[in-house]
């Protein structure tokens, strides 16, 4: 009986412990982040995105648009500084604008505007778009990996509990 009491403490700490971990996986692989000049901050890029092509960068942000073209899909993000697992801060903290390229077919109504967004990537250059009346020059990365986070839902404003007296009858 002690043998089986003390052989369960073990399991249950290694079930534990491999629960933790796996809660904590980050949503870009290490082989991805390994390629990741962290020391490259968003401002840098978006003063000129040339200067720093090839580079490998991890950005985050909030969908404005995804365009699918023949063979590859652009999705306009609003910067966000990444916070805690390396998911988007707040949008109004936002430095400006980048263009993530990818190959390939992207469903515009799952990349839909304000969706979240975390991608390393390459600096491949610079597309110049009008935005409004201005000309704005967006760094555009391609692609290797991209996550997009779950929607977050509303609060509940109804109240947790209910208090009655009687029956409720419905039809």
């Amino acid at each position: 009986m002690d043998r089986m009491r003390y052989g369960v403490f073990p399991v249950c700490m290694a079930t534990l412990v491999f629960m933790v971990m796996a809660a904590c996986a980050p949503v870009i692989s290490q082989k991805a982040l390994d390629e990741v000049d962290g020391s490259l901050r968003f401002v840098e890029i978006l003063a000129d995105p040339d200067a720093y092509r090839g580079r490998g960068v991890l950005l985050g942000g909030y969908v404005i648009e995804t365009q699918n073209l023949p063979g590859k899909t652009l999705i306009m993000v609003l910067q966000s500084p990444l916070g805690y697992g390396k998911e988007p801060a707040a949008e109004t903290s936002s430095k400006g604008r980048f263009i993530v390229s990818v190959a390939g077919f992207i469903d515009p109504a799952i990349y839909r505007p304000g969706r979240k967004v975390t991608v390393a990537g390459t600096i491949s250059g610079k597309d110049e778009r009008l935005l409004g009346e201005v000309e704005y020059i967006y760094p555009v990365i391609t692609k290797k990996e991209i996550h997009i986070w779950p929607e977050e839902r509303p609060a509940r404003t109804e109240p947790r509990f209910h208090f009655g007296v009687g029956i409720g009858i419905g039809f």
